[in-house]
């Protein structure tokens, strides 16, 4: 009894370690303060995205959304798009002949910010956004330490764009749980540095390079493979389709990476990306491609279908994003191993909207010809995910997703993951999540845990 008792207590302690929540990755307040809208605007819960959000990172970080017979959307839209010669003369008339911002008005189609800032290629605002996040996990299945209330993480991160021509995008980890040593400290030290990747993301997009409907996206970022990465997510754990590793191989569809990649939006609903990386001692580079299509809704520019409002039909509030996409590699153990691993990725995957419904399904599988870096014996890994969510209010989203991951020598994994995610308010989120994890294997007994998670995440 005891036992029970202290367990339930330490769940209770669990439940209770819960703080304010916010945006990851492109989710940061930074881009609601300089375009002067709600996280809501692009975000179900964040850090997903939604239809408008997810146009808002394709088109390199610009504001296109438009409202249905709106003159002022219409205008702000002639303004936010690839900085037109007229708009611009009128701004430099403008700020030559006014001695002060309050004795005239600024030309019609002018941006609504300062002229000053606008003709320098200046943000309105200086992009900076903080970001933190607190963990807390009860797991059965480990003997001691059941309760693991130390997991925390504090991210810089900026983004924005300049002149509608180049945008930015910048991720620095300020603080990652490292190891607990008694005879240092009573609690874990920060993993950065060494040990942690400091700089997670950091790179440019050129939009609409050379007048070409091509963006160039050069530095460190996640490759754009699937379309549920790590970064568009309302739970605490990771798809398995994405952060799946094989082997000894670091490779994963959510490592960050040093690359080049040309991406494109054509006719406004085919979203194409193709990239190339290259990491430090690497003899070979990597390629990798991605195509989607979307069907129904806003297209990937945000332009709004037109709607009948004399006849309501359920088309109206559906739509359908097809994907797939694929990547090659070689890696080894180490810059000077001569034991190499060629690997192949190949995925597929479908978000369906039906109002406040929304279904995900995901396929991936690799094939690698030396994951252990030594055998030379391939394996092959398919993961297959599925997530059925449901938004009852604005700032209350509930899912549950089940996975299945499968090996070559028949083993595999089962994952059920139900979880409630609450944002009262929207730079904040709680989310509770429970994990049912089977393992299945020929050689061993089978296995299985249950793992409850909190998080709580806040960004500023």
């Amino acid at each position: 009894m005891p036992n029970i008792i202290r367990n339930a207590l330490y769940l209770i302690l669990s439940v209770m370690a819960v703080v304010l929540s916010c945006n990851s990755a492109f989710a940061i307040p930074a881009f609601s303060r300089e375009h002067n809208t709600e996280c809501a605007t692009c975000h179900t819960i964040y850090p997903e995205l939604n239809e408008y959000g997810d146009a808002f990172l394709k088109n390199g970080f610009v504001w296109n959304k438009k409202g249905k017979d709106s003159a002022a959307a219409e205008n702000k839209a002639a303004v936010k798009g690839e900085g037109d010669p007229d708009i611009l003369k009128q701004l430099k008339e403008f700020a030559s002949v006014t001695t002060s911002p309050k004795e005239a008005e600024p030309p019609a189609g002018a941006p609504k910010k300062s002229e000053p800032l606008w003709l320098a290629g200046l943000p309105q605002t200086v992009p900076l956004s903080v970001s933190a996040a607190l963990n807390a996990a009860y797991n059965n299945d480990v003997e001691t330490h059941k309760v693991d209330l130390s997991t925390r993480a504090i991210s810089l991160l900026a983004g924005g764009v300049f002149r509608d021509k180049i945008g930015f995008f910048l991720k620095y980890n300020l603080y990652a749980e490292g190891e607990y040593n008694p005879s240092v400290s009573n609690t874990p030290t920060n993993s950065n540095p060494p040990y942690a990747n400091d700089l997670d993301e950091f790179y440019l997009v050129w939009r609409k390079a050379l007048g070409t409907p091509v963006n160039l996206k050069a530095g460190r970022f996640r490759p754009t493979l699937s379309l549920w990465k790590k970064t568009n997510k309302t739970g605490i754990s990771d798809f398995a389709t994405t952060s799946f590793k094989v082997g000894k191989s670091q490779f994963s569809a959510d490592s960050t990476e040093d690359a080049l990649e040309a991406n494109a939006i054509l006719l406004n609903r085919i979203f194409v990306a193709a990239g190339l990386v290259d990491r430090n001692g690497q003899k070979n580079n990597e390629g990798y491609g991605h195509v989607s299509v979307k069907i129904g809704g806003s297209d990937f520019r945000s332009n709004e279908p037109d709607i009948d409002l004399d006849k309501e039909s359920i088309f109206d509030y559906i739509y359908l994003v097809l994907g797939a996409y694929g990547y090659t590699g070689r890696n080894s153990i180490d810059l000077f191993s001569t034991q190499l691993n060629n690997f192949y990725r190949a995925g597929a995957d479908v978000d369906l909207v039906v109002k406040n419904a929304r279904l995900k399904l995901a396929f991936a599988r690799e094939r690698d010809t030396n994951p252990d870096f030594s055998s030379h014996v391939e394996a092959v890994t398919d993961v297959w995910a599925a997530q059925a969510e449901y938004m009852f209010t604005p700032d209350l989203l509930a899912f549950v997703r089940y996975e299945l991951t499968s090996f070559t020598d028949g083993s595999r994994i089962n994952r059920i993951i139900p979880a409630v995610a609450f944002a009262p308010m929207q730079n904040t989120k709680l989310t509770l999540e429970y994990q049912h994890v089977a393992t299945e294997n020929s050689v061993v007994a089978n296995s299985s845990s249950d793992i409850v998670l909190v998080g709580a995440r806040i960004a500023f």
